[in-house]
Order: C-alpha cells, then structure tokens, then sequence
C-alpha cells in the first residue's frame, strides 16, 4: 500500500507540475500576443488613415475603418510636391542607405577580423579607443564634420566641395564604425580556431581564411550589421537637411517633413508616405529575420 501510495503522490506532483508548466506558458504566450496586438495597433492607425478621406479623419475614432478604400491619397501623396516625385525621395534613400550599408560591412568586418584574430602591439589599447568613440554625442562632430566636408573638393557639384551632394552621407561608412567593428568582433570571437588553423595547414593566407571561413559563418552578424545600418540610414533625417541643398537631392524622411510643413491636414497623404516609407525596413527584417534573431544571440557569448 505504501508503494502504491509514494506512486500515487508521485504521478500527482508530476500532474501538478505540468498543470503549472501549462499555466505559465499560456500566460507567457498570452502576453506575447497581447503585446503583438498593441505593436501593431500605431500600424493600423497609420493604415486606415491613409484609406479615409480628410473628413472622416476628423470625423470618426482614429481605428475606425474607412468607408470605402481610398487609394488615391496614395497617388495623390506621390506627385504632391511639385517639380519633383516622391519616387525620386525614395530612390534617394535606397541609394544612401545600400551604400551605407555596403561601406559598414566591408570596412567593419575586416576591422573586427583583425582585432579577433590578429595578435599586435596595442590592440587593446587601439580597440578600447574605438569603443570610447560611442560615448560621444553625433551632435559633437556636426560642426567638425561640415567644415571638413566643405573643404574637401568635388568638381561635379556647384559649390565645388562635398556640401549640396550625397557624398557625406555614405562616404563615411567605407571607413568603419565603432558599433559594427564591435558587434561583428564578439561574433567572430565565437568561431573556433580550429577552422582557421586547418585553412592554414592547408596553405591559405589570412586573406583567404577571412573570406572563405569567417565571412561565410559571419552571416547572422553580416545580417544584423546590414539591418542597423540601413535603418539609422533610412531614418536619417539631421544629416540630408545639413548636407543636402536641393529638393530632387532630398531622402524620403525630408520629403515626409515638406509634407508635415506645407501640407497641414493631409493627414491621409502624409500617412500614405509613411507607410510607403517603411516597406523596404519591413521586407528588409522579413528576408534576413533569421540572421538577425541568430545575430544579436550570439554576437554576444563571448568578450
């Protein structure tokens, strides 16, 4: 009796364990969702605004569905500004962000090779200097940075110097940057020795171990890199306003600040903008989710 008793109490603590185990994954999913659910909800605002017309923005609660698609605003938005389309602000900004992104991952990744790999005098010391540069406010270089750019000369433009072109704004990353430098040497940290030992047994040189064993086990970090860069690109909006003179020059985040400025009201088409203007960050997170999520995972295992 007393066996079957110990096994009794047994199989009803391993009930009440799973019960329990049960519970808490329902409430750990149910806040997932509701948190999902109240992301979502600024996305659909700015969805069913650019489907109303003017009035019915004033008019009915801001998640009220309009009455009728409206995808005109959406045309209406894309020759609103005159002389210029908002296509061109979009082919403005695809073109900075890429080359942007281009610049960092080159530059950044054989940067983070040599500091993870490469024994030299003062390593720690030149990487602690490269760290200290992100406790440094953007705002501090602004004025440093445009005097710079305006004595560095470029025949093509009309002041005869990088100011009123888009050169300042992409230039820049082909020379490394603190925050990708240290991402991607955590990551690569992580990859085992052996492998790069093994392509040098078998004559490679550290150039080719760098492109045919880090670079191709780097993906995750490469996609996670590329990702943060090309949204603090996409979103700049302080640097094509210093830099840029122009309107047919100007991103699309400038475009969306004429819209704020000269078209008080056209709340659709402002909308309209704003959602065009997050599609490429959307399918951008959409192709590389995986890497990204594996990225930020693992750049972080090892100091």
């Amino acid at each position: 009796m007393s066996m079957h008793a110990a096994t009794a109490r047994t199989a009803r603590r391993s009930a009440t364990r799973r019960r329990r185990k049960l519970v808490r994954q329902a409430g750990q999913y149910s806040a997932l969702v509701v948190g999902g659910v109240a992301m979502m909800i600024p996305f659909l605002w700015m969805l069913t605004v650019s489907l109303k017309t003017r009035s019915e923005v004033f008019s009915s609660s801001p998640l009220f569905f309009p009455s009728g698609l409206h995808w005109e605003n959406y045309s209406k938005m894309w020759f609103a500004l005159p002389g210029v389309t908002f296509g061109t602000f979009f082919q403005n900004s695809i073109v900075i962000a890429s080359l942007a992104t281009l610049g960092q991952v080159i530059t950044c990744s054989m940067a983070a090779y040599a500091f993870a790999v490469f024994d030299f005098r003062f390593k720690r010391v030149l990487f602690a200097l490269i760290l200290a540069t992100l406790i440094i406010p953007f705002q501090v270089v602004l004025v440093p940075n445009f005097i710079l750019y305006r004595y560095l000369p470029w025949p093509l433009s009309e002041s005869g110097n990088w100011i009123g072109t888009n050169l300042p704004l992409w230039v820049w990353a082909f020379f490394g940057g603190a925050f990708g430098t240290f991402l991607l040497r955590q990551f690569f940290l992580t990859i085992p020795n052996e492998l790069a030992d093994a392509a040098r047994v078998d004559g490679a040189n550290p150039w080719q171990v760098f492109l045919r064993i880090y670079v191709p086990l780097a993906r995750p970090a490469l996609a996670t890199l590329a990702i943060f860069q090309f949204m603090w690109s996409w979103n700049d909006l302080l640097d094509p306003l210093i830099y840029l003179r122009d309107l047919p020059s100007y991103t699309t985040t400038v475009g969306l600040a004429f819209f704020q400025g000269q078209f008080v009201g056209k709340w659709p088409e402002m909308m309209a903008g704003a959602l065009v203007s997050l599609l490429p960050m959307i399918i951008l997170f959409v192709i590389a989710q995986k890497y990204f999520v594996r990225g930020i995972t693992l750049s972080g295992l090892k100091g």
